[in-house]
């Protein structure tokens, strides 16, 4: 996870339309979710086809076509109907967000930083200090209050470029118990 702050460099307008990619870019994962569920349920095929974006001036580097990863889709779907929820105002630009105002560069950040976790590339604003938009990434995230046997965020075989973001977050680990964030076997080209 970024610091929020590392959004802090865009203000006024700049930050404005950041939210506006961010929120056009959940929605449509939201809608691909949507569609695909509905294919579920008739059983048909469900789209497959990667998502065409189109890169703003203010986004750092060029994403590529967005690939849904459904399960992540599927756990993060609430939180991010929630944030879409706490940025419409900006999105919809009913509002202007006050320059550093830490709840909407929270809501932004976490908005962000969900929709990465399904597109498998980051996003990144011009002027902020991290990897420019399209670097893959890969996301792994246990929480757990207790953890008996083995458990492991990230399990990569062979990883050649990108970024792997690892966290565990565990009250008790229990004896004989493990808990890895981040497992890679073989790194570089």
């Amino acid at each position: 996870m970024v610091e929020p702050l590392s959004l802090a460099v865009l203000t006024g307008v700049a930050l404005t339309e950041g939210i506006k990619f961010l929120y056009g870019q959940a929605d449509a994962i939201l809608k691909r979710r949507a569609e695909r569920k509905r294919a579920e349920r008739l059983g048909t095929p469900s789209p497959a086809e990667p998502i065409a974006v189109q890169t703003p001036e203010i986004v750092d580097g060029r994403l590529a076509p967005i690939s849904v990863d459904v399960v992540a889709a599927d756990e993060l779907a609430d939180e991010l109907k929630e944030l879409r929820h706490q940025l419409d105002d900006y999105a919809q630009g009913y509002e202007t967000p006050r320059d550093g105002d830490p709840d909407v560069l929270l809501a932004a950040s976490a908005l962000r930083d969900a929709i990465e976790d399904i597109i498998g590339q980051r996003i990144t604003f011009k002027g902020e200090k991290r990897e420019p938009s399209g670097t893959p990434v890969v996301t792994g995230r246990i929480s757990a209050k207790e953890i008996r046997g083995r458990a492991t965020a990230v399990d990569v075989g062979e990883m050649r470029a990108g970024r792997v973001d690892a966290s565990v977050d565990a009250g008790v680990i229990e004896a004989g118990g493990e808990a890895t964030g981040a497992r890679i076997s073989k790194l570089g080209g």
